[in-house]
């Protein structure tokens, strides 16, 4: 799907590739050393890295779907890209064309 070190890392593994795969299609990651890693084992480390990833810490995530989209959830809003506060009184550049 990407060629990011880690899928994990990577909107289109955590936006993108989970949709496809949803729709019943294979997906595979390009790894750091060229190997391919299946899209559901980039799912199951992702429930291993996610802190909540047993479910021990949300008393409404029971099964392995909802334990799932809690940890795409918080590993999203880990590595999703943030603007930058702007001073107070700033005006934002305009984009060069």
């Amino acid at each position: 799907m990407c060629a990011e070190r880690d899928p994990l890392d990577c909107h289109r593994c955590l936006l993108v590739a989970r949709s496809l795969a949803g729709l019943g299609l294979k997906i595979g990651h390009i790894l750091f050393d060229g190997s391919v890693e299946p899209h559901e084992a980039t799912e199951q480390r992702l429930l291993k890295l996610d802190p909540m990833g047993d479910g021990s810490g949300d008393l409404f995530v029971t099964g392995q779907v909802e334990r799932l989209a809690a940890a795409y959830g918080r590993r999203a809003q880990a590595v999703a890209y943030r603007v930058k506060a702007m001073a107070k009184g700033a005006t934002p550049r305009k984009a060069k064309r």
